[in-house]
């Protein structure tokens, strides 16, 4: 071989070599744009939906989760960004356009389904409707995904124990493009949601009686079982907006207040609890009394309501015109102590505990110290003074006369449902006799007259037999107008096609001006008897 063949031979070789040696340096420290995209290439994963545990009501209707939406997760290119702007607002197009010139995948609502390539549609979960069902009863959540109040936070550990999710993983390029023909990996766990916990709550009668009390800007109302003490349905109005909680904040209503769990003086409505301690005493319901329209004990004049004369009024008619003067009397004759045992028994003056950690106010009863004197005697023989109830006390009271003298704590919580929703049933509240059935009897009697013929007639169901009681408690407070705040009550019960009492259904509305209390109670009877 020649000295010029020899070293053409050697040159070649060493430029291979050279080459070679370069391009592993290149991959080494990046240089080659096709080894830099191959090396980077990497997975980039979307959080589609998280889904809380559910909250159903009694016929494992959702009250939460209820609402349903679709989120579209896309890989952006010419036809799938113009299959997607049929199934999207016009304010989303120009997220559109950029998404496409990204090239990023990314998540999207639609308005329908859309499954092709490029584009994949999950149903997903709201938790909260626009106008949500016993709001303040159910709560709300911290940053979207722990319990602050009510059900919520009282059963957090079981809902967030049932969280489901949906994400969605792709395969993208160094500039953060999915890599075409790299099929979407998708990991749904979604369906662990639909475990949760079950509630007493009728949503069907929870919706007739948020309607029905459209009217009553501040107030509350509560349905009882009669022959459980389960709660069919609870409101508080306004009623707090989990959707929207800065504009709740803003609010001087307060919509995060409870109304139904908060204590108010309860007015007349308590004279059925003098009533029954004075039958269960024995007492002479027949004996008269003459009202001229006021009483005056130690030297104060309590007027009955618009200083009206009822004249010669037993207990029957008492009740039935709200006379204040009787049950004055009525309570001289047989002391405050038999009505404070009655009381109490009826759950009074104790905080009602629903769930850990939601509760009801306690309320106030006054001392039998207080009761020494006459004219504190006076107001708490018709429900002013120092005693205070709530409308789910107040309810559960009224029960125990509607259930033959049998009380029941109210009951919330039914059990827990697994993903397959069969339920671990919670166990029931147990009832006890607070009065003889006849006396709740005779309550009954003077209530069904009350509702036909006396101060509830106005707010008496046409269509069903019910039995009421009306209170109007003054509070001493007055409104920008001057005019005094008062809480306007109806209590009372509204009877089967047998003429059997079936619900008990408590009404409480706060206002310095026209009441709507009768009106919500008439058309929430009205509406309920198609359930009962």
């Amino acid at each position: 071989m020649s000295t010029r063949r020899i070293i053409f031979a050697y040159s070649f070789v060493m430029f291979f070599l050279v080459i070679a040696l370069l391009g592993t340096a290149s991959a080494a420290l990046g240089g080659s744009t096709y080894t830099e995209a191959v090396g980077r290439q990497s997975m980039y994963t979307l959080n589609v939906s998280k889904a809380r545990g559910t909250i159903y009501d009694r016929k494992m209707r959702p009250l939460t989760n209820a609402s349903e939406k679709f989120i579209a997760a896309v890989i952006p290119s010419v036809e799938s960004i113009s299959r997607l702007k049929a199934v999207t607002k016009e304010e989303q197009r120009e997220e559109l356009r950029t998404a496409l010139e990204n090239g990023k995948p990314f998540l999207t609502e639609v308005t329908s389904p859309v499954n092709s390539d490029g584009v994949a549609t999950f149903t997903v979960y709201e938790r909260y409707a626009d106008a949500q069902p016993a709001a303040n009863l159910i709560g709300y959540l911290e940053n979207g995904t722990s319990g602050a109040d009510g059900i919520e936070k009282s059963f957090d550990r079981i809902l967030s124990e049932n969280n489901g999710e949906i994400q969605i993983t792709f395969t993208i390029d160094a500039l953060g493009q999915a890599i075409s023909g790299e099929a979407m990996q998708v990991e749904n766990t979604y369906r662990i949601a639909d475990g949760g916990i079950v509630l007493t709550l009728d949503r069907e009668i929870q919706a007739a009686l948020e309607e029905a009390c459209r009217s009553i800007q501040k107030g509350a109302a509560v349905v009882l079982d009669c022959a459980s003490g389960e709660i069919l349905a609870s409101a508080s109005f306004p009623a707090v907006n989990p959707n929207h909680l800065d504009d709740c904040m803003e609010n001087p209503d307060a919509p995060f207040v409870n109304r139904a769990l908060s204590a108010y003086a309860p007015g007349s409505v308590f004279k059925l609890f003098v009533a029954a301690a004075a039958l269960e005493e024995g007492v002479d319901y027949q004996a008269e009394y003459l009202c001229d329209g006021s009483i005056t004990v130690d030297g104060m004049e309590f007027s009955c309501y618009d200083g009206k004369a009822h004249g010669a009024v037993n207990m029957h008619t008492a009740l039935r015109k709200s006379c204040n003067g009787y049950f004055v009397k009525l309570l001289e004759k047989i002391g405050p102590e038999s009505v404070l045992r009655m009381v109490r028994t009826l759950g009074f003056g104790s905080s009602l505990e629903l769930a850990e950690g939601l509760c009801s106010d306690a309320g106030t009863l006054p001392t039998a110290q207080t009761l020494e004197n006459a004219r504190a005697r006076a107001n708490f023989s018709f429900g002013q003074g120092e005693t205070t109830v709530t409308p789910l006390q107040l309810a559960a009271a009224v029960n125990a006369i509607a259930a033959d003298g049998i009380y029941t704590k109210p009951q919330v919580f039914l059990g827990t449902a697994d993903t397959n929703l069969d339920v671990l049933e919670a166990e029931k509240n147990e009832g006890c006799k607070v009065m003889e059935p006849t006396t709740a009897n005779r309550i009954r009697a003077y209530m069904e007259s009350t509702a036909r013929f006396g101060t509830a007639r106005y707010g008496a169901p046409e269509n069903c037999t019910c039995g009421i009681k009306t209170g109007t408690a003054q509070t001493g407070v007055h409104a920008e107008n001057g005019e005094e705040i008062l809480n306007y009550w109806y209590a009372g019960y509204l009877c089967d096609a047998d003429d059997n009492p079936a619900v008990t259904l408590v009404i409480l509305e706060e206002t310095a001006g026209e009441s709507h209390a009768a009106e919500a109670f008439r058309k929430t009877g009205e509406t309920l008897v198609d359930f009962i």
